[in-house]
């Protein structure tokens, strides 16, 4: 389990003036700035979460399942093999595509235990585009490479200093992505799996996380570095990125507060927003990676950004009304072989037959002048509108 750190006077990894970080970008050196890092993260980690919404948004939520299964999988070769295996799988990935044999082919070769099984068979349209996702949730922000990561280092020390506060007292590592999305038992036991790379909060003067509002998330650091005034590294800052429409939520710690949350101890999560009717949402899965991909309850479709959009890339994506659940000007969007009738999705009719208003299939001859669909054995009578049983004729 991963808490926080207590911190002697002058040696805090950042120090957060109630407004200061947000609107600094003081230089930590030439090129590197806050106002940089906040855009590389704020770009990167908001493409990941669209790339993977993308693949939630397929028949019967295949690609999430298929994804999760994957990324977990990475994540048991990082821990066994090292990050380099990860990332040796991911450049194949980028070089053979989405033939799921070829790369399972390859890993064996290669000795990367990983199973990709669940992309055989499970109606899965697009494999490729749920191993990138796969890669991306579990290489995280590490894909911007030690030059970003360092030169955030690099500027919370210079804030820091220039602040006041001193110069940092130890040498932190590059940063490392904590679990935005922990099981919630973190809540009663932080030592359960799943638990440990949380950010977690205490009561502290300076405060011991950064929150910052980026225009389409939100950002939390731990900055909590634990120094002992004598060793030359310090502990990484810990930190992860809720991309909008989520929210950022600091939850009572029960375990750490002894069941008094007045004690001040929290638990961060990244969370799917629930704004009321039409606008409720759940995650793609109960925690981990694809608990960060919010599906909307009304429509089944990954939720979007509160933005307003006139005319968007096509009539499905046009959110007239800045909902994160939108359904568009032609209604609810439905997944691949369905279409929209009276806001629900059904399959199409078969050749030869029409749909009624209310989604039934019909012969054309059984369609009565109100729309209804007269079952066998009636037909509709054109005086009224209705079904009358069928005439014999003797």
């Amino acid at each position: 389990m991963r808490t926080s750190r207590t911190r002697p006077t002058g040696t805090i990894a950042a120090v957060v003036g109630a407004g200061a970080l947000l609107a600094s970008t003081i230089a930590a050196r030439a090129d590197c700035s806050v106002g940089d890092f906040w855009n590389a993260i704020e770009n990167s980690v908001s493409s990941i979460a669209d790339q993977c919404a993308a693949i939630c948004a397929d028949t019967g939520g295949a690609g999430c399942v298929a994804a999760g299964a994957i990324t977990a999988g990475l994540g048991g070769v990082s821990a066994e093999a090292g990050s380099g295996k990860v990332a040796d799988f991911c450049n194949e990935v980028s070089t053979i595509g989405g033939d799921v044999n070829a790369l399972q082919q390859w890993a064996n070769a290669a000795g990367i235990s990983i199973d990709l099984s669940s992309l055989q068979g499970s109606g899965v349209p697009d494999p490729l585009s749920v191993l990138q996702c796969s890669c991306s949730l579990e290489q995280g922000i590490s894909q911007l490479g030690g030059d970003v990561l360092s030169c955030m280092q690099d500027a919370i020390c210079s804030l820091q200093q220039d602040l006041g506060w001193g110069r940092c007292g130890c040498h932190p590592p590059l940063p490392v992505a904590a679990n935005c999305t922990p099981p919630p038992g973190c809540v009663q036991n932080n030592t359960l799996p799943g638990c440990e790379n949380a950010i977690y909060g205490a009561p502290s003067n300076p405060p011991g996380q950064i929150v910052k509002q980026l225009s389409n998330g939100t950002m939390v650091i731990d900055v909590t570095d634990g120094w002992d005034a004598s060793s030359y590294w310090c502990n990484p800052d810990y930190y992860c990125f809720c991309p909008s429409p989520m929210q950022l939520v600091a939850v009572p710690n029960d375990y750490e507060n002894g069941g008094t949350p007045a004690n001040g101890n929290v638990i961060y999560y990244c969370q799917c927003p629930n704004l009321g009717p039409g606008q409720t949402t759940h995650p793609a899965a109960p925690s981990g990676p694809m608990a960060m991909v919010c599906i909307c309850d009304n429509t089944g479709q990954p939720a979007v950004p509160p933005v307003a959009t006139v005319n968007g890339p096509n009539s499905n994506n046009t959110n007239p009304t800045g909902s994160i659940c939108p359904t568009g000007l032609t209604g609810k969007t439905c997944p691949a072989g369905q279409v929209n009738v009276g806001g629900n999705c059904v399959v199409p009719c078969s050749s030869g037959q029409v749909m009624t208003p209310d989604g039934t299939c019909c012969n054309p001859n059984g369609v009565t002048s109100c729309g209804a669909c007269c079952p066998p054995g009636t037909s509709p009578n054109l005086s009224n509108g209705t079904c009358s049983p069928n005439q014999i004729i003797q």
